[in-house]
């Protein structure tokens, strides 16, 4: 099948995609439901407010997609075959905003203290670790990155499955500087789907 530039153009060929037009919607794990609140009045250490992650973030990328080649050197000549196998997705960096009261930082920080606990460096330190594989689900989240069109409507939609944060960005502070505070977190998936809308 030949694709030809000018075929089945249904949209003037001016219209492109904006970096600044998409939305991050990021979805907790089964493990930090119970921790979850929606009142400001409930804040503490033990709880996260997971809303406040979603207004402040401006920033995310898209993995690039591979399927592995390889190759057979054959008389002289290599010939190139498809593996049929893709690698592991490269992590994604989310750029956000720190809110005043840190509760959207908590979020992530939480989410990490979860996967290895601050004070005792384990995972689950109340678990039976026969059982892990089928508990560690349920600390995988999910996120899905919406692409817009210039009138912002949902155009395709990136869904990530099997996420696990594995950083959170540093705090520079300096008497010298007004600016917000920006920073970054990392996570890795196992999974990911996109859908035209």
């Amino acid at each position: 099948m030949e694709i030809c530039m000018t075929d089945n153009i249904i949209q003037t060929p001016y219209n492109k995609s904006r970096k600044d037009k998409f939305i991050f919607v990021l979805t907790l794990p089964e493990a930090m439901k119970d921790i979850s609140y929606t009142q400001q009045e409930n804040r503490d250490d033990e709880n996260v407010l997971p809303d406040t992650l979603q207004f402040s973030v401006y920033g995310a990328n898209i993995p690039s997609v591979k399927v592995d080649s390889g190759d057979i050197r054959f008389s002289g000549q290599t010939v190139k075959f498809s593996t049929h196998s893709r690698p592991a997705y490269d992590n994604v960096t989310i750029n956000f905003t720190i809110d005043n009261r840190f509760n959207n930082y908590w979020v992530i920080w939480k989410w990490l203290d979860i996967l290895n606990d601050d004070t005792d460096a384990i995972f689950m330190k109340n678990a039976d670790i026969t059982t892990s594989t089928s508990m560690f689900k349920q600390y995988q989240g999910s996120a899905t990155m919406y692409a817009l069109d210039e009138y912002n409507k949902q155009t395709m939609k990136f869904d990530y499955e099997g996420l696990l944060p594995v950083s959170l960005g540093n705090i520079d502070y300096n008497y010298r500087t007004a600016d917000n505070i920006d920073t970054t977190f990392e996570f890795s998936f196992s999974k990911l789907t996109p859908i035209l809308l």
